[in-house]
């Protein structure tokens, strides 16, 4: 200002409140002319200038807000869509919802909206008074990876540490196991991710157990999402809009699980024209359909997928069965049906109806006969029955509402019923002469069921484009019915019979209320810092526990491309699965915390350092240090199926810890993606019930490392490479076999009993594979886009060890031996979108 006085001989004339000790960092400004000049000098800062003769009168600038709603071409809305100020070089993201609000000075503003894989759009805007706008982007743009501040979703700009964002367009990637493109699999590849068991949709994120992932569609929570034992998730990724996941630097709107959020939104549908997609698999096959009820206000969305090994297997199974005694009739299938309907009252206001049913059911019908005494009138009869059935159920209805420009509402109620079902009946029947002269029957009926209703309310306040502050309060009833057994078994005769029978159920039913505060704040163009507090309250017969969860984000942005952070979370779990085994199936039950069993709890720390290298790179670092206290391992025996009875009991309370650094790097243009992550980490776990010390998890695989590879040969023409290695997980094996002493004057050999150092004492062989996929588009007479999906499992066919047992050889010494499962698995998809 002083340069200016000088040379165009003015005087500014100003409030002495008014900030002027701000640093000019513009162009230089001689030459330019009076008006240039001052242009130039206030450009970035809030002063308003005007000149009255030899005058410059300054004061501030009124500010007012610019919000409304970013759309795709087809009416649906973006989420974490850049709306980037050039004029101001501040910005803000739409929420999950499409929904934005920045605050500017008034005035001119060059407004940029962003969406990687959506395209982008500048709007010029006047600022007089607040603004509303709707946003369409144009479809098929990609953004110059030059801009980094183009994408204020990327690491680099982003507070959280831990944070993956994934659309539907990075899901389909080109390889599909079986066809199906699969949410939780492309999760597993990430870092410091295990997979725990191969095809199995495992989560164990930094540490935690497979239980502790709080899975969220459209903000309903889901309990069980696995089918056909894991090879597939219940996601459908054909309505599947848009996924945030943490590992880490949990925002304080989530609760109830210790280790990852999986936070899955589903499309609206075309507000504008009907549009379809059918795709035939392997296995499966799958149909989605969408379109306006009325035009630019209501639409729907609804997607359909089934499998069809069940027909598959009928006739083959009627082949095998015309030639055998014993016959065998065996049926598998499962469905994931997702329904939307979206409406608009006005552009401050909307709601819609979000539906998902997913269901399992397998059914084993053997009958054989044992016994022939050469007639069929003395024969005895064998039967099994095994009947498993398993689902989800959910329902959640939202309104959206715009207060005011600056704040943004969303009230939702959700439901979710979870069932799991499994019968077996055995039955042997003895004839003479053709007259039943003997029977003995069991039977056995087991019934788990998860019911929740509730509210999810929350407040979206942004005063400033600086300044964001989210508040909400969260509600669950739970009902938890964890077994209700029957037990049926009877012996004899029809005319005489011994009977036996039992039924044993239990049930709890706890409240679970949340409230939460989260604000996220510029402290200074380079520093960030996201900040809440999450509070739990869980009430259970006889019992009220309270938690006070911080939490705490900070980004220090040194420049363009180096930016750091840090985080520290509390989290709390008031649920636990019970399970005998490490596969996550259906049998497994979820029962609360009670007056025992205290909930688990973990803290978490992380740092991280994000890059933006020449030539297009990106280079991530991070690393973690997670403790847990109160974790459960369940003894319940030998079955399959644990027992409900006594279930507190057979209960061990233990802590963990898990610690590990991650790196990731990619490159990407226009045609090409590659990508490295490795991780090295440990989990480990201390439970002093049954060993003194800490000890491996079983799948602490210390080194982990995915090597992908997507390319675009031609607009027809698209490939995917991933290669994972992993080191294998762990097992508990026998350190020695000691010979009992032989006590005098009694007969008999001496026993011998088998020592143990420690649990998971010994790592099986590393796990490797290779996925190939191609697709192969091409336009049909009628316009419509045909995808041909060619995709191949472990394309080396590494028989990757499974499980492993230790065996004694006739020398007397000891060999250890790992066994496998899965070869090769080619698969094939057609896809029609319409």
């Amino acid at each position: 200002m002083e340069v200016v006085k000088k040379e165009y001989a003015v005087n500014f004339v100003y409030d002495a409140s008014l900030k002027l000790d701000i640093p000019y960092i513009g162009k230089p400004l001689k030459g330019r002319g009076l008006h240039s000049t001052l242009n130039e000098l206030f450009r970035n800062t809030d002063i308003k200038w005007e000149v009255n003769g030899k005058h410059v009168l300054l004061s501030r600038k009124k500010k007012y807000t610019l919000s409304g709603y970013v759309y795709q071409h087809d009416g649906e809305t973006v989420i974490n869509a850049t709306v980037w100020d050039v004029t101001t070089g501040t910005g803000t993201l739409s929420n999950e919802h499409g929904f934005f609000s920045i605050t500017l000075p008034e005035g001119h503003h060059a407004i940029r909206f962003s969406s990687i894989g959506c395209g982008e759009h500048s709007e010029d805007v006047f600022l007089q008074h607040d603004t509303t706008l709707k946003i369409h982007l144009k479809e098929g743009y990609q953004l110059e990876e030059v801009v980094v501040t183009a994408d204020l979703n990327s690491p680099l700009m982003t507070t959280q540490t831990g944070k993956v964002s994934l659309t539907s367009k990075e899901l389909n990637t080109g390889y599909a196991l079986m066809s199906s493109p699969d949410v939780v699999k492309t999760l597993q590849n990430l870092p410091g991710v295990a997979a725990g068991t191969e095809l199995i949709s495992g989560l164990y994120v930094h540490g935690g157990g497979n239980d502790e992932n709080l899975f969220l569609l459209d903000g309903t929570p889901l309990y069980q999402v696995n089918h056909l034992g894991g090879l597939f998730s219940a996601f459908n990724t054909d309505i599947v809009k848009n996924i945030d996941f943490y590992k880490s630097g949990f925002p304080a709107r989530y609760g109830g699980r210790l280790s990852s959020v999986v936070d899955v939104r589903t499309n609206d549908g075309n507000m504008k024209e009907y549009h379809g997609t059918v795709s035939i698999g392997l296995l499966d096959g799958r149909i989605q359909f969408e379109g306006p009820i009325k035009k630019d206000r209501t639409s729907f969305n609804i997607a359909m997928r089934r499998t069809w090994l069940d027909v598959i297997t009928v006739p083959a199974l009627a082949i095998r069965n015309s030639s055998k005694a014993d016959k065998i009739n065996m049926r598998y299938a499962f469905h994931d049906i997702n329904a939307k309907i979206t409406h608009r009252f006005s552009e401050r206001s909307r709601a819609d109806i979000s539906l998902y049913s997913g269901n399992d059911i397998m059914k084993v019908n053997n009958k054989q006969f044992e016994k022939e005494y050469g007639t069929n009138y003395n024969r005895e009869e064998d039967r099994t029955k095994f009947n498993l059935q398993w689902g989800n159920l959910t329902a959640s209805l939202n309104w959206k509402y715009q207060f005011s420009p600056k704040l943004y509402s969303i009230f939702t109620g959700v439901y979710t019923h979870n069932r799991s079902r499994h019968d077996y009946l055995s039955e042997e029947r003895v004839f003479n002469e053709g007259q039943l002269s003997g029977i003995t029957h069991s039977e056995r009926n087991n019934r788990s069921t998860i019911d929740d209703i509730g509210y999810r309310m929350e407040f979206d306040y942004r005063p400033n484009p600086a300044h964001r502050l989210r508040i909400g309060s969260n509600y669950l009833m739970h009902f938890f019915r964890p077994q209700s057994a029957r037990t049926w078994d009877y012996s004899g005769t029809d005319s005489q019979k011994d009977t036996l029978s039992r039924e044993a159920s239990g049930s709890y039913n706890g409240q679970e209320f949340s409230l939460y505060a989260e604000d996220d704040i510029a402290l200074s163009n380079r520093l960030k810092l996201n900040a809440g507090l999450h509070y739990t309250l869980f009430h259970i017969t006889g019992k009220t526990y309270h938690s006070i969860e911080p939490r705490a984000s900070i980004r220090y942005q040194c420049s363009d491309r180096v930016t750091f952070k840090a985080s520290y979370t509390e989290m709390s779990q008031f649920m636990h699965q019970l399970s005998n085994t490490y596969l996550n199936l259906p049998m497994d039950f979820w029962v609360p915390s009670t007056k025992k069993i205290a909930p688990m709890r973990s803290r978490q720390y992380a740092v991280g350092m994000y890059l933006q290298l020449p030539f297009r790179i990106r280079l991530n670092m991070e690393g973690f240090y997670k403790t847990m206290n109160h974790i459960v391992e369940y003894n319940g025996g030998n079955s399959l199926t644990p027992s409900a009875d006594d279930w507190e009991e057979k209960i061990h309370e233990g802590k963990g810890k898990a610690y590990g650094l991650e790196w990731e790097t990619s490159y990407s243009n226009n045609r090409t993606h590659i990508s490295a992550a490795y991780t090295l980490s440990w989990s480990k776990r201390n439970f002093p019930t049954f060993y003194n010390g800490w000890y491996p998890d079983k799948f602490d695989n210390r080194h982990k490392l995915n090597l992908s590879v997507r390319h675009n040969f031609s607009s027809r023409i698209e490939a995917y490479a991933s290669w994972t290695y992993h080191t294998g997980n762990r097992m508990t094996v026998p350190q020695q076999q000691v010979n009992a002493p032989v006590i005098p004057g009694i007969g008999g050999e001496s026993a011998s009993e088998w020592i143990y150092e420690q649990p998971n004492n010994v790592s099986l062989p590393a796990y490797h594979r290779l996925d190939l996929g191609v697709n192969f588009r091409s336009t049909t007479h009628r316009g419509h886009e045909r995808i041909w999906n060619i995709s191949v499992y472990n394309a080396y066919c590494r028989i990757n060890p499974l499980y492993g047992k230790v065996q004694e050889m006739p020398d007397g010494s000891f060999k250890g031996k790992a066994t496998g499962m899965f070869p090769i698995l080619p698969s094939f998809s057609y896809t029609l979108k319409f």
